[in-house]
């Protein structure tokens, strides 16, 4: 075994230095620090550049009572990647693994004391993948709010789409808009 001791390494010619060949194993011993002043790549994945979406329901959305109806998630904060479509206001993954979403709504009576109940609906390709309840008819409200947060393992042709269905006892109820109020987001973690 051989030690070579420098203060610097530079190509001979070029702009890129070549560390051993294919297959070879560099052990950086514990307690030694690696400092990057450049750019880092190859370094396992990092999806966070390519996977993070944000969007929210522009204005008020009036459902019909009892109806299932998909929340149109149509003006975004930020799309990494373009994967989000805000004519069909879903979300299709770019590759398969895990995603974390975050999605909340903010209902509305058709007038006050109305509201008697509502689902909060996220659906993967198509298929209600889960569904949260909140349940007043015991005693009707006039607004009512859920957020979620749930991690799904997705493929890249799994459309991830939002729906609620809303009971209110005397008209039709409404999803309120705005950056607020109701949101859907999410990125990939693994």
């Amino acid at each position: 075994m051989s030690e070579i001791q420098v203060n610097k390494l530079s190509p001979q010619s070029g702009t890129t230095v070549t560390l051993g060949d294919s297959g070879d194993t560099f052990t950086i011993p514990s307690g030694a620090t690696i400092t990057n002043s450049g750019t880092a790549t190859g370094f396992g994945n990092n999806y966070f550049g390519t996977t993070g979406f944000s969007a929210y329901i522009g204005s008020t959305q009036t459902v019909t009572s009892g109806a299932q109806v998909t929340l149109t998630f149509n003006t975004e904060r930020y799309d990494l990647g373009s994967n989000f479509n805000t004519s069909t206001y879903a979300y299709t993954p770019p590759t398969a693994g895990y995603y974390l979403f975050n999605l909340g709504a903010s209902f509305r009576g058709g007038a006050n004391t109305n509201l008697g109940r509502c689902n909060l609906s996220i659906a993967k390709g198509g298929s209600t993948y889960m569904d949260w309840e909140k349940d007043f008819s015991a005693s009707y409200v006039l607004n009512a709010g859920t957020a979620i947060s749930k991690i799904i393992h997705c493929t890249n042709t799994d459309a991830i789409t939002v729906f609620v269905n809303v009971t209110d006892q005397s008209g039709n109820p409404s999803v309120l808009g705005t950056t607020t109020n109701s949101y859907f987001e999410g990125y990939r973690v693994y």
